[in-house]
């Protein structure tokens, strides 16, 4: 009896299993595709790839001039390829994954204890560095990688090494760096060898230059709901941690080789340590960097979504936002690539959405979030311009009393204190915004030309409210000084002659 009730319980779960582990069907796939193009549609130019179980792959292209062939920058997706890299020299038993980095950059150091930092650490982003340092040169694409990682002497970790996650770019930067001085190549040239050519990555590219060449989609910033297209600035320092560009074609290869191990044959790493990679190695805990995941690996976040696990990973640049990840249990894995990045919306929700649908979950209303989004920041500038007309107009009104108000409450009252009141509030504006927000998001001042890299429109109503305070401040003070009149000195009685004695001839003197 024990036996078959033993069989029994056995069979159901190989039934439960197969039931939820399934492959997603070609038709969920054909219904989840066409749910991303209507999501996509009417947004920014962008490019998508579905990886199904058989192999079959499906690509697609929202947008005019764009293809599936369209390069786009990767942001932190350009972290798993450090990853891989990582892997492959560990393979080659060129570096161990429990040796501290000093092993293979000597000069390498922190400002905070001599805590060594292990390369397993940097792969799980539990090195204790700081998610700001990681972001503090990412608008300075002058500096070199070697630099960037350098600059960590000047930081203090927040925890000891392996013991708390912490998003850090720096972490991937030094392994970036790493792969450089372990393997004779520099990082560009190593990952064409070693990565892009045994996966027929044919259209990757380590350069924004070749990448135009080959027809790069530019990105754009939002101002108030219009897109501004500006050319992003290449950053050959920061390839490591972000700034690899791809094609939604290619990244199927490399999806491919993530979900099954191989790609047409070609194996640039063991199936063990694709494990690793994808492995949920340390909890994310409070460290929101990634969305839909609580764990992290060697450059692969982990979670579950609708009830399946998922291994992803986003990237993200002021112009460019992007998604890769793969469901392991229903063997499809999907790739968005888009070329817009307003930081007010959820910019991976396409992929999300259709990730969610390909391990069973119902379709989702399509909302224009945009829409609504650029309405209300256009509804707030507009009420900032309306409260500006009114304040200038009343300021007019004053100003028509200001000999009465100079004489009776004097030019100090009348015309200093707002003077002062106004370039005081400015300089707060200024410090609220750009010192403020500045240090809780970047750990330090945030310059202006970033601010409006980032949020353009919140940067020009904030650049505007400070230059109506000033402009206001020294248009009043300005006024008061020119209907200024010094007070009337007392009046002197007229001279008069001193009478002529009779008979004196002698004219007055």
């Amino acid at each position: 009896m024990t036996r078959r009730i033993r069989w029994a319980a056995a069979a159901i779960a190989a039934v439960t299993l197969a039931v939820f582990a399934a492959p997603a069907s070609a038709q969920t796939q054909d219904t989840a595709v066409s749910h991303l193009r209507e999501e996509l549609a009417g947004g920014p130019p962008s490019s998508y790839a579905l990886v199904a179980a058989d192999g079959t792959v499906t690509t697609g292209a929202v947008g005019s001039d764009v293809t599936p062939q369209s390069p786009f920058l990767l942001g932190s997706l350009s972290k798993s390829f450090t990853a891989l890299a990582v892997m492959q020299l560990v393979e080659a038993g060129k570096v161990g994954l429990d040796t501290p980095i000093t092993a293979y950059l000597p000069w390498f150091r922190t400002a905070g204890s001599n805590d060594p930092i292990t390369v397993r650490q940097l792969l799980n982003q539990t090195s204790g560095l700081p998610t700001e340092a990681g972001t503090v040169d990412l608008y300075e694409p002058e500096t070199t990688l070697e630099q960037r990682v350098r600059a960590l002497a000047d930081v203090v970790p927040v925890s000891r090494p392996g013991t708390v996650f912490h998003y850090c770019n720096k972490n991937y930067a030094t392994l970036g760096l790493m792969v450089e001085q372990v393997s004779g190549q520099s990082y560009a040239d190593y990952l064409k060898a070693h990565v892009l050519a045994p996966l027929g990555m044919t259209r990757t590219f380590t350069t924004l230059a070749d990448a135009r060449r080959e027809g790069l989609i530019e990105g754009s910033s939002v101002l108030f709901g219009l897109n501004v297209p500006i050319e992003t600035p290449d950053f050959p320092g920061a390839r490591p941690d972000g700034y690899l560009v791809s094609t939604a074609e290619d990244l199927s290869h490399y999806l491919t080789f993530q979900m099954t191990g191989a790609y047409r044959g070609a194996r640039p790493l063991s199936a063990e340590s694709l494990r690793l990679m994808h492995s949920a190695a340390v909890p994310t805990g409070e460290d929101h960097a990634i969305d839909g995941i609580d764990h992290y690996g060697f450059g692969w976040g982990t979670g579950t979504l609708n009830g399946q696990p998922v291994v992803q990973h986003d990237g993200d640049l002021t112009r460019y936002h992007a998604n890769l990840g793969y469901l392991p249990d229903r063997h499809v894995g999907l790739v968005v690539l888009t070329s817009r990045n307003p930081v007010l919306l959820d910019n991976g929700a396409p992929f999300h959405h259709t990730l969610a649908m390909l391990a069973g979950a119902p379709a989702p209303e399509i909302g224009n979030g945009f829409l609504l989004t650029y309405g209300v920041i256009d509804g707030v500038a507009l009420l900032v311009l309306v409260a500006m007309v009114l304040a200038t107009r009343r300021q007019i009104r004053r100003a028509r009393k200001l000999p009465e108000l100079l004489r009776d409450k004097g030019f100090g009252r009348v015309a200093v204190r707002p003077l002062v009141g106004h370039l005081v509030a400015a300089a707060a504006l200024y410090a609220a915004v750009f010192v403020g927000v500045g240090i809780l998001s970047y750990g330090g001042w945030l310059p202006v030309d970033v601010a409006f890299q980032t949020l353009p429109d919140f940067t020009v109503l904030v650049l505007a409210g400070m230059a109506f305070l000033v402009v206001r401040g020294v248009t009043w003070f300005a006024l008061a000084s020119s209907r200024r009149r010094p007070a009337a000195r007392p009046s002197r009685p007229a001279r008069t002659p001193p009478a002529r004695a009779v008979g004196d001839t002698h004219p007055v003197r």
